[in-house]
């Protein structure tokens, strides 16, 4: 069969460097995250995040469009984000937690120093020039404990109703997000939504009467949130009126924005309660309804693809360019590309704007101009100026450190019995040992990507003398929602054949030693290596498993996805009518025939998948005398793998290296 490389595809060629890649290499890590164009196109600003005596930094800079060097804006010892250029271009509004909790502050350009906009409750997660730059808009907590009885520092109790009670990186719910409108000047925050309701995101309307906001307002919202969009004014009398419904989509809308001459657009699922599977799709808001643009891609309008030089926290995927044409990321068999969309044009078609290796992450719009935050082959993220079909960059500080480490993934193509194809990135062993020791990394999702992007545990592993092989199977996002859909309800099944077919496939080119191929994944890539571990004993002679899914009856009601599993997640119905369904597709039913050394790795405050998840197969292993190791690391999330703390990072990719070093 045929292999097609990134650099055939692009033309493009890049010479590695003899520089080894170690685990504590990742304390130099930089990563750019953020993205503003000011209104006449002139500048871009961007956030800078560093490791600094051990922890997170993020500072902004600005740079010209038509380049020329960086200019540092921020220097506290902090972490700053989410920039957003006032409309005259003179000030910046952004998020900082200096103060001790994340608040909006304003940096005005002509000089002086940043000033803290307003205090509201709680870490403040958005903040958004009014049109005229009179008024500031901020999500932040609505100030109103639901659940805590007692002295919310130190509670009685706390009473539950919603299954919507707890989320992974924050804990307890006890506070919804609200929308406060307060003067750019300073004063006092005013809230315009109700306590009641959770807002994830809010946006002027073009002539700044009004404010559009997510929301899921219905009683049902306890169960599971499916947000849509509603409007209230800006500035309400004393008796507000209650939200209006602005736009709706069958399952829910996930962001929003207004054009400069009142177009509204909205990202979202249409299909019946949002199932895990379906592609986000761009919609028009129009007078009855919605239409939804460039219907002929079945691509998901977002970055699907994974990495841990791939910013968690990005979700600005769509902005735009004037009053008719929205820009928005596409993600299509691994890239992440950006994408023009005509809402003139009656069947709103889509036109690629820049073609090439790459994962987009961020996009932002300014004077006619397009940027994005990318990471293009082998190399971090940068800031890239969009022109004439092509990325142009714009700045280098993103991924020098790397440089000298930099390996490039090849993308193959793999073709399974059954007709399907999928495709595969190799980073190839430094010494290139054939048939060598070969790891298998399966990602998260499971409705994710894999793509030409680097992964630090990859080039960890391949300077140790490993190949690693990085697939995206049927379940992966990018492919079209058929390619999407084919596990759901059948997790292990066709997913697990992919991945047990790539195996054959590195051994029949001669890559692999097919006595020494390992496992490794994170999430439901965990939950993968947790199957194959036990439905094909013997094929695997290692495997590392991180924070799995290994129950889907305890998972059900252990985790903060509550409400979102079952049959809109993993599609095998509701507890207890469909135990038999639970417990076939749950990996710790068959994991005690395994016999290949396990390395599991849990983060102890990870709420997406508990720690009993983990308990629960290393107690089964463990009684029958199995080789099987469990490390836990104190207070992380599920992400530990790109936010956690450095500290815990480098062991986390010191014991990966190590456990594969033993056993393969």
């Amino acid at each position: 069969m045929t292999s097609v490389t990134n650099q055939e595809a692009s033309g493009a060629q890049h010479v590695e460097s003899p520089a080894r890649f170690r685990p504590s290499d990742v304390l130099r890590q930089v990563m750019i995250q953020d993205l503003a164009v000011s209104p006449d196109g002139a500048w871009v600003v961007y956030g800078k995040r560093t490791i600094e005596d051990g922890k997170y930094r993020k500072r902004l800079w600005r740079i010209r469009f038509d380049g020329g060097p960086p200019e540092q804006l921020t220097v506290a010892d902090a972490s700053d984000g989410r920039p957003r250029f006032s409309p005259d271009g003179r000030a910046l509004v952004f998020l900082s937690d200096r103060s001790g909790r994340v608040q909006p502050w304003v940096l005005p350009f002509a000089g002086g120093e940043p000033r803290q906009l307003a205090d509201v409750p709680g870490n403040a997660s958005g903040a958004e020039w009014s049109p005229d730059g009179r008024r500031v808009l901020v999500v932040a907590g609505s100030g109103e404990q639901r659940y805590v009885l007692g002295d919310p520092e130190d509670p009685i109790a706390r009473r539950i109703t919603d299954f919507t009670w707890r989320l992974d990186g924050v804990g307890f719910r006890d506070q919804v997000m609200s929308v406060y409108v307060m003067p750019a000047d300073g004063g006092e925050p005013r809230r315009v939504t109700d306590p009641a309701y959770n807002v994830t995101e809010a946006r002027w309307s073009s002539d700044g009467a009004r404010i559009a906001f997510l929301a899921d307002r219905r009683p049902e919202a306890a169960l599971g949130e499916l947000t849509q969009a509603w409007t209230v004014p800006s500035e309400p009398g004393e008796d507000a009126p209650a939200p209006e419904p602005l736009a709706r989509l069958g399952g829910a809308i996930t962001a929003l924005t207004w054009s400069p001459t009142g177009a509204l657009a909205v990202l979202g699922v249409d299909h019946a309660e949002a199932p895990s599977w379906a592609n986000a799709n761009l919609y028009l808001v129009e007078a009855g309804g919605t239409r939804q643009l460039g219907t002929e891609l079945d691509r998901p309008a977002a970055n699907a693809t994974f990495g841990d030089l791939i910013d968690p926290e990005s979700s600005v995927s769509m902005a735009w360019l004037d009053g008719t044409m929205l820009v928005s990321l596409v993600g299509d068999q691994g890239k992440t590309l950006p994408y023009r969309f005509d809402t003139a044009d009656a069947e709103g078609r889509a036109e690629l704007l820049a073609e090439d290796e790459v994962v987009c992450t961020a996009v932002a719009t300014g004077g006619g101009r397009v940027a994005v935050v990318a990471s293009d082959r082998g190399r971090p993220g940068e800031v890239y100026a969009v022109e004439e079909g092509a990325l142009r960059p714009l700045t280098t500080d993103g991924s020098a450190w790397l440089e000298p480490c930099r390996r490039d993934p090849v993308r193959h193509q793999i073709a399974h019995g059954d007709g399907t194809e999928f495709d595969a990135w190799l980073v190839a062993a430094a010494d290139d040992r054939r048939p060598g020791p070969l790891v298998i990394q399966i990602h998260g999702g499971p409705h994710g990507a894999h793509g030409p992007t680097p992964w630090l545990e990859m080039l960890a592993l391949a300077d140790a003398g490993f190949h690693v092989l990085y697939p995206n199977p049927r379940g992966s996002a990018g492919y079209g929602e058929a390619f999407t859909r084919a596990i759901h309800g059948d997790w292990g099944n066709l997913d697990a054949a992919d991945v047990l077919r790539l195996a054959d496939w590195a051994v029949a080119e001669g890559l692999a030693d097919p006595a020494r191929i390992g496992v490794l994944g994170l999430s439901y890539g965990g939950y993968m290596v947790n199957w194959l571990l036990g439905h094909a004993p013997g094929r695997s002679a290692a495997g590392v498993s991180e924070n799995p899914v290994t129950d889907l009856v305890a998972w059900s009601g252990e985790a903060d996805l509550t409400g979102w599993t079952g049959e809109r997640f993993i599609g095998v119905g509701t507890l207890p009518d469909n135990l038999d369904a639970f417990l076939r597709h749950s990996p710790w039913v068959e994991i005690a025939r395994n016999e290949a050394p396990l390395l599991m790795l849990q983060s102890e405050r990870d709420l997406r998948c508990p720690p009993g998840q983990t308990e629960l197969v290393f107690a089964i292993l463990r009684t029958r005398g199995r080789t099987v190791e469990m490390v836990r690391y104190p207070d992380e999330a599920h992400y530990l793998v790109g936010v956690g703390r450095p500290d815990r990072r480098v062991d986390r990719m010191e014991r990966i290296v190590a456990w594969f070093e033993r056993y393969l």
